[in-house]
């Protein structure tokens, strides 16, 4: 899966409450801004260190803001998934991206973890855009899929 830099939400971000990401995409003025029109675009979000927590009940919200000034307040959010507590490193999560959702109409976007169930004492994220996810499973001969 190819990472694009200027794609990048965050990169190995730490987060032990609830945070924005590090950094925010410009999708652009008004005229060009048809990201995900044409072909389906993903929001890939990995595990680099293991959700913990005193109580190992601590999941993460992750949800996509997008505002029209950079210093983003949001003008409009929308949640993605959430990541089960107890995440090991290395567990991935997609969000296949809606080209009419309310924060991909706005100039800027971020993403917002927001612990639940309290705060993490470790945890760190990676997140992008990506227009390919790796979701290939092989299965042993003989299988049957219902």
């Amino acid at each position: 899966m190819y990472v694009d830099s200027q794609l990048l939400f965050s990169d190995a971000q730490a987060v032990t409450a609830a945070a924005a990401s590090t950094n925010i995409i410009d999708l652009g003025p008004g005229a060009s801004r048809d990201i995900g029109t044409g072909e389906v675009l993903y929001i890939v979000v990995s595990v680099d260190v293991a959700l913990t927590d005193a109580g190992s009940d601590s999941s993460v919200t992750v949800a996509l803001e997008g505002d029209s000034t950079s210093t983003i307040t949001p003008d409009a959010t929308q949640d993605l998934f959430v990541i089960p507590a107890l995440s090991p490193a290395g567990y991935v999560a997609y969000a296949a991206l809606d080209p009419g959702s309310s924060p991909l109409q706005l100039r800027y976007v971020q993403l917002r973890y927001t612990p639940n169930n309290g705060n993490l004492s470790t945890g760190s994220f990676t997140a992008f855009i990506a227009k390919d996810i790796q979701k290939f499973k092989a299965y042993a001969k003989g299988y049957v899929i219902s």
